[in-house]
Order: C-alpha cells, then structure tokens, then sequence
C-alpha cells in the first residue's frame, strides 16, 4: 500500500480524472444543549452550545487529530491549546500527555476520526449566558507503529469572552486501546503476550 512510486507517465495518460487526496480528517462535534440553568431566551440557546462546541472542536482538532504524522513531541504547545485561558494552558500545558497527541505523535502516521460529541449546560442571568459545561467525548483511531483507538472524554468548564468562550478548567481522562497484531490470532498458543 505505497503511495510513493506512481510517477511513470504512459506515453499517453488518458485524461481521466486522478482522485483527489483523502481531505485531511477535521473534528466537527455534534453539539447537543443538555440543561439551562438560570434565564436565558429559548431561541438563543442551541446558537449559544454550539459556539461552545466550536471552541472545544478547535482544540480537538488542534490537540489530537489536526497536523502531520509522525511528528516531534517537542511540535505540541501552546498553540494545541487553543480556546485556553493563560491559566489553563499553564496546567495543561504540564499534563500534555493527556492534553494531545504529544506523547503519540512519533510513533503513529495519521489519525481518523470514529466520533465526536459535545454536550453543553449552560448557566445564564439577565438572558446572557455567564458559563458552559462541556462534557466532551472524542474517539479516534491512529495508524502507523501504534496502531490504536484512542478516547479523549471529560469536562470542560467555559467562561463567555467579547466574541467567544474560553476554557478556565477541564477534567479530562484517556483511554488507550492498542490494536491486536494480526499475529497474535495466528499462534494463540504463544505466551507472554504484550503489547
């Protein structure tokens, strides 16, 4: 499954069509409005989740499944953080084992997105929204050396800012399941199996 070594032109290459490279994978959650708490126009609420929902999409993205495979762990910063106020990125920023791909990034070659969700509770008073609720969940499988399934979930805590939200806390956990290799079926009288 190369996808190096198709250069040699046929003296005359038909015309059709080439395909177009595989769109690189994007996080687009599906926001879902779980409860308001406080006073808050009806028709202004899903508006309100799913601009929470594009800014923990925007981390997703920028953290686990944007950017190119394999890369130097020394690539995640800052800038994977995107949506973080200075304070959060300050903490997550010492556990970017869990905060991204960071640890991962050299040993896998791309990243596919399974699913993502996002459900949101809002806190409001005076019809304006004063916090959100994240509750994330995104799933992933990564190819290359460290072939896996990767699920990110947890909380977000988010505050408005003049044009956006921004994440001030989070509590985030990840799971990690390594594929089986084709092996292992093959000789299931091997002991000592790890992977």
């Amino acid at each position: 499954m190369a996808l190096a070594g198709c250069g040699g032109d046929s003296e005359k290459s038909a015309p059709s069509p080439s395909p177009s490279p595989t769109p690189p994978p994007t996080v687009q959650s599906e926001a879902k409005l779980i409860h308001v708490q406080g006073k808050f126009p009806k028709n202004r609420r899903q508006a309100a989740a799913t601009n929470v929902a594009k800014v923990v999409d925007r981390w997703l993205q920028a953290a686990y499944v944007g950017g190119d495979y394999p890369r130097a762990t020394s690539t995640f910063s800052a800038k994977s953080l995107p949506g973080f106020s200075q304070g959060a990125i300050s903490q997550a920023g010492k556990q970017m084992s869990l905060m991204s791909n960071a640890t991962i990034a050299p040993h896998i070659d791309g990243v596919k997105v399974v699913s993502s969700d996002v459900h949101v509770d809002l806190l409001a008073s005076n019809n304006y929204p004063v916090g959100a609720l994240a509750r994330v969940q995104l799933v992933y499988d990564t190819d290359g050396e460290r072939k896996s399934r990767q699920t990110v979930r947890g909380t977000l805590d988010m505050v408005p800012t003049e044009t956006s939200w921004a994440v001030f806390g989070f509590d985030i956990t990840r799971e990690e399941k390594l594929a089986k290799p084709a092996s292992a079926s093959a000789s299931p009288s091997s002991s000592g199996d790890k992977s």
